[in-house]
């Protein structure tokens, strides 16, 4: 770690939450050419599976349970998309969680996200993160997304409670066949042949470029130059996405360097089943979306003032407000709340 004053270490440990001891999550698993998307078939599947304490045999211990089951639990969650263990005694620690973990032979990796320091470390020998847990997220409906980004995806996920809500609180689930079967034709042609292109920070520090003294105003485009090119080098050194700065300037939000991910597809197959499925994050990241449920954001904290996210087709023009409200609609029709309790699982196939 680069020595730093005080002040910016605390800044850097906030910001990022990588653990130098766990591997990166692999990357993602791009496979979305030549979709038929007229043939997609509605599942017949309920996400999610239920498997509960009293499925243990007498006389054998939860964890001996989950290692003899290994192999038909995984079987389960490739087809079924979500397991939600319930009852359990075991994961009601994080030494219990990881000894679950460790009899379904799943390797822990680091968050997508961990070098934009989106959740807390809960425990780094055992990469357990917490969930988004921000006081300028604390109102938020928190959007359905895979766990993924354009660069890396985990397939498998495991969320753990470990403290019940007193209300609220559930764990959200989405078919991603359910979603691709629901939504319009034409809204889904339209997003799949201009693929999609996500916003994914914004630096907003450089307001001050519009306000320069009259005799320094031609120096505003050269400093942008300059700023951009020193802000590109920055970003690529410590965030582990593949990002592109790009200028945009309006009256409401300022002079402000937005950070894009390359197009990606909306739909991609999965890797072991090659069934299609939504992956598109854009119910967490519209801007549109996001106002219209939450409201705007008016106060921000650590890296929640980078985190301010949009979603824009492939050439980066403007989803229509219209198509936006019916991925909103499908959506919400199709999800799923899972009320977990303490010890509480739920197992996530992240590919669909």
């Amino acid at each position: 770690m680069v020595t730093a004053a005080p002040e910016l270490k605390d800044k850097q440990q906030s910001f990022d939450t990588s653990i130098a001891e766990v591997p990166k999550c692999p990357e993602t698993v791009w496979n979305s050419e030549n979709i038929d998307l007229a043939a997609v078939q509605s599942p017949s599947r309920v996400l999610p599976v239920e498997i509960t304490a009293a499925d243990v045999p007498e006389g054998m211990s939860q964890e001996e349970f989950f290692r003899a089951r290994r192999p038909e639990l995984l079987e389960q969650l490739t087809a079924g998309g979500a397991i939600w263990l319930r009852g359990f005694d075991l994961m009601k620690t994080k030494e219990g969680f990881a000894s679950f973990y460790e009899q379904l032979e799943l390797e822990p990796c680091q968050d997508p996200l961990a070098s934009v320091g989106a959740r807390a470390v809960v425990d780094k020998k055992s990469a357990m993160y917490e969930a988004v847990n921000k006081p300028s997220r604390a109102k938020f409906f928190v959007g359905m997304h895979a766990e993924s980004t354009y660069k890396r995806t985990n397939r498998l996920g495991a969320f753990v409670c470990f403290k019940q809500a007193e209300t609220g609180g559930e764990f959200l689930l989405l078919d991603g066949h359910k979603m691709l079967k629901d939504l319009d034709p034409a809204v889904l042609r339209r997003l799949y042949d201009k693929g999609v292109r996500f916003s994914n920070a914004e630096l907003p520090f450089f307001d001050f470029l519009r306000t320069l003294p009259e005799p320094l105003r031609p120096l505003k485009e050269p400093l942008k130059g300059v700023f951009k090119a020193v802000a590109q080098v920055a970003v690529g050194a410590k965030i582990d996405m593949e990002l592109e700065l790009r200028w945009d300037e309006n009256e409401e939000d300022g002079l402000r360097l937005l950070a894009f991910s390359p197009t990606q597809p909306p739909v991609n197959r999965h890797p072991v089943t090659g069934e299609p499925a939504w992956f598109c994050n854009v119910h967490s990241h519209s801007r549109y979306l996001r106002d219209g449920r939450d409201g705007k954001l008016v106060e921000s904290s650590g890296a929640s003032k980078l985190n301010v996210t949009n979603m824009f087709y492939g050439d980066l023009s403007e989803v229509s407000a219209d198509d936006l409200k019916h991925i909103d609609e499908v959506t919400m029709k199709n999800l799923v709340y899972v009320p977990m309790e303490k010890g509480d699982v739920v197992l996530v196939d992240n590919y669909q």
